[in-house]
């Protein structure tokens, strides 16, 4: 939380790759196992308060969301940013599609609350505070991840998190894509 007021994200959880990254999510991204954030390729993060939640956000997101088709796609690699090691979601343009709809109802809200990120859909598996220390951990999740990739998952819905005042996250409410293929 950052010392601020409960946040929210909208994300596609990756209930498919769990099982996969869960050791190295455990072991390289702790603070997020432990305050529940499930594996999960983002949408929008920061999105509102958790205490501005309410009956219009949640039909404006309802609404947003039903017109989606799902979709299958594969995590296919292991790839990093400066602190950050991530699965990359192939094919990516789907994830594009929803982080650009969604930023375009949200435009007060900026992905990352940056308004010039250009944002790169991947799932985390690790993060550290220092990026010289990632180059020891890409080689062991090349090593070991690696060959249980490509892991295949589907884009069944995306999930409003919300933070709670423990720091901890959960699901909010669950919009299912429904559109047509």
């Amino acid at each position: 939380m950052s010392g601020g007021a409960p946040r929210t994200a909208l994300v596609v959880v990756a209930d498919d790759a769990e099982e996969a990254t869960a050791p190295w999510r455990r072991r390289y991204n702790r603070s997020a196992v432990e305050r529940l954030v499930p594996a999960h390729v983002t949408i929008l993060y920061p999105l509102v308060p958790a205490a501005a939640i309410d009956d219009d956000l949640l039909s404006t997101l309802r609404a947003l969301y039903s017109r989606v088709a799902p979709f299958g796609y594969r995590l296919t690699r292991v790839e990093s940013f400066p602190a950050v090691a991530w699965l990359a979601p192939e094919p990516a343009a789907p994830f594009l599609q929803l982080i650009a709809r969604t930023s375009e109802t949200f435009r007060d809200h900026p992905p990352y609350g940056d308004p010039m990120l250009d944002p790169v859909p991947h799932c985390t598996v690790g993060v550290v505070e220092a990026p010289a220390a990632l180059q020891p951990i890409l080689e062991e999740l090349r090593t070991g991840l690696a060959p249980l990739l490509p892991i295949r998952c589907e884009a069944r819905a995306a999930t409003l998190l919300e933070e709670r005042n423990d720091r901890t996250w959960a699901a909010h409410t669950r919009f299912p894509f429904e559109g047509a293929a």
